[in-house]
């Protein structure tokens, strides 16, 4: 049977470590506080053009959206400023059928979307798959199924509105 000094001791030392993990939750609390309070560049107001030559004698204070998802719509892009025309771009890569759809499978070219993926951790970018849009039949895409083929035309977003298609290999590898 334990003795009454060794309970007290284990009794103080279960005290000590219930108050560690109390000052542990609030630091970490103040902390989260401290970090969501930061300016951000999406959450702080610019001044403009006309307000500039007003405000010359006031300092200039940024504004801090307190609220999380006041933040977030700041930090969306208006659709007006979002929508970029498409660009003329040429991309190679290993054309697939997929369905009905057809697909440009490990791009490269200097136009080539590059992107993350979880099987890297997201630290190294990657090629990005396109998906080949040809709604006139000009290109004929089946033939060149399981070939390495060079295919320019517009680029909006992750698909390619082919207007020419050049042969580079036979087969993918």
């Amino acid at each position: 049977m334990p003795s009454k000094k060794s309970t007290r001791r284990f009794k103080g030392n279960r005290t000590a470590a219930i108050g560690l993990i109390v000052v542990c939750i609030v630091g970490t609390a103040i902390l989260i506080a401290a970090r969501s309070a930061e300016p951000t560049s999406a959450a702080t107001a610019s001044v403009t053009t006309a307000d500039a030559a007003t405000s010359a004698a006031k300092p200039l204070t940024p504004v801090v959206k307190t609220d999380v998802v006041a933040a977030k719509i700041a930090a969306k892009p208006q659709s007006a400023e979002a929508a970029q025309p498409p660009e003329r771009v040429t991309i190679e890569g290993c054309l697939v059928q997929q369905d009905e759809t057809f697909q440009l499978k490990n791009t490269a070219g200097e136009d080539a979307p590059k992107g993350r993926s979880w099987k890297s951790g997201f630290l190294h970018k990657g090629a990005k798959t396109l998906e080949v849009v040809d709604p006139r039949h000009r290109l004929n895409l089946s033939k060149h199924v399981g070939e390495r083929v060079s295919v320019s035309g517009m680029l909006d977003d992750r698909e390619l509105q082919g207007t020419s298609l050049k042969r580079i290999a036979e087969s993918c590898n």
